[in-house]
């Protein structure tokens, strides 16, 4: 039998169980391994105005929008980077969208680089554009910020985007808007005779629903396997509970939290 964790013979017996409910458990001692579908994935948490980014767990640097002016149809955003790390970006992350559609920036490729310890204004053009929004979207279906831009006025709107997640080692931040709504930890990973089961404590500060689906066993062989419980969970606000999710055919390898398409919101290692 292979474990990463103390939990033992409890475990494996819920394994069998393949069910999804509340009890005790022991403390875990699990490999967190990052974000090994990625390598080092970047998270994104707009607060306000400003998007902090993180790389596995630790904070990165800070995006703000200071300006964003369009005067006859000429485009200016300006941004404030503060990086706590050297942090690079592409001008083609960000978008200008308004009545008229969706417009990239006028050099896309455009690469601009940081310095860790270092704060610098980066200015990038669109044009043909007016009042609208401006989105940071490093992959086009997830933006991780956005601002509405009104003649000279820029306002956050970080209440419109889907959740967010940071992972430090085995716990998984969860925010909306920019505040923590829940903290998913991951206690254990177990498997014997082809069977495995995955151990998680969820506490809810507002309420919270998890899909077993979305947390993927990956083997050594890179074969992904789904949880056989089907029904989606949802823990009540200010109340932790702990869940087991049953997977069938299981080997070594990782489990992998992909709330939604292009996202991974954590990942564990499994012996």
């Amino acid at each position: 039998m292979k474990r990463v964790t103390t939990a033992g013979a409890a475990v494996l017996a819920l394994c069998a169980a393949l069910v999804v409910g509340s009890m005790p458990v022991a403390q875990a001692q699990l490999v967190a391994t990052g974000l090994p579908q990625t390598g080092d994935q970047l998270s994104y948490v707009q607060r306000g105005g400003a998007v902090q980014v993180y790389r596995s767990g630790e904070r990165l640097a800070d995006v703000r929008v200071t300006s964003a002016r369009h005067p006859e149809g000429r485009g200016r955003l300006v941004l404030t980077v503060k990086a706590h790390q050297t942090f690079a970006f592409r001008f083609g992350q960000f978008v200008w969208a308004d009545a008229t559609g969706d417009h990239d920036a006028v050099s896309p490729l455009r690469k601009v680089r940081i310095k860790g310890g270092s704060t610098e204004s980066v200015s990038i053009r669109f044009d043909g554009v007016e009042n609208g929004n401006v989105l940071w979207s490093p992959r086009r279906e997830n933006p991780v910020g956005a601002w509405k831009v009104s003649g000279r006025r820029i306002t956050g709107l970080s209440h419109l985007l889907s959740p967010s997640y940071v992972q430090r080692d085995a716990v998984v931040s969860v925010y909306k808007a920019g505040a923590p709504v829940a903290r998913v930890t991951a206690q254990s990973a177990v498997h014997a005779e082809g069977r495995g089961a995955l151990r998680l404590e969820v506490e809810a500060l507002k309420k919270i629903s998890l899909r077993p689906a979305a947390f993927v066993w990956v083997d050594e062989a890179g074969e992904r396997h789904r949880a056989v419980n089907a029904r989606k969970v949802t823990v009540a606000p200010k109340t932790t509970r702990t869940l087991t999710f049953g997977y069938p055919d299981v080997e070594a390898g990782e489990v992998v939290w992909s709330p939604r398409v292009g996202v991974v919101a954590g990942a564990w290692g499994v012996g």
